[in-house]
């Protein structure tokens, strides 16, 4: 853990400078924007201008959205008082996580729960329980499939659950195993989805 808090504080730095570089692009691009509806008159590109202006401004929202949630990976190896909240970390893992679904052509959706929902879990304990129940999925997915992963509250605990493909495929997948052994030793539960479908990672409660 102590490696994970150094690289965590590296990349920590490193991500709050990027976000720096970012909004100095996301200014000067605008900046241009206005020059060219001030005096952009007569200029014979000026639309294939506004064009690449467009696509710079969308990238640059890009940047910053994988940023965020690097730089929240970077702390994810904290441990907080409060514990880790299940929504922010699910935000951060499913967005980059949607990289390696879409190269599989599978759509990842998060299905966000009650805001202010935790787990004594450090934000890297839940990000990896849930990380190995993905990749599983992953594995098994058809293209052109769709995976939700849906943050809920059963009994007062905080509960994740993936709601496809079938419980007993997923538990023949090379992760589930260490899926399984990381939640024992983390007090965490494994169970079947309704119906046999997906899989349900019971979170322990936060300390009081």
């Amino acid at each position: 853990m102590r490696d994970a808090l150094f690289m965590g504080r590296l990349t920590a730095g490193a991500t709050h400078e990027m976000q720096n570089i970012l909004a100095t692009i996301r200014e000067s691009g605008g900046l241009m924007e206005d020059l060219l509806a001030v005096g952009g008159e007569g200029f014979a590109h000026a639309e294939r201008f506004k064009k690449g202006l467009c696509v710079l401004a969308e990238q640059v929202e890009r940047g910053m959205a994988l940023s965020e949630q690097l730089n929240y990976c970077a702390h994810a190896p904290e441990a907080t008082p409060a514990g880790a909240e299940v929504n922010e970390a699910m935000r951060s893992l499913v967005g980059l996580y949607r990289r390696d679904a879409a190269r599989k052509r599978v759509n990842l959706v998060l299905a966000a729960g009650r805001t202010g929902l935790r787990t004594s879990l450090r934000a890297l304990e839940l990000m990896g329980l849930a990380g190995l129940a993905l990749d599983c999925a992953l594995a098994l997915l058809p293209q052109g499939s769709q995976l939700m992963l849906s943050v809920e509250e059963q009994g007062g605990l905080a509960v994740l659950r993936l709601d496809s493909p079938g419980y007993e495929a997923l538990r023949g997948q090379e992760p589930f195993a260490e899926l399984e052994r990381r939640a024992r030793a983390l007090g965490a539960g494994v169970s079947a989805g309704p119906g046999g479908q997906g899989v349900v990672l019971s979170l322990p409660k936060p300390q009081a």
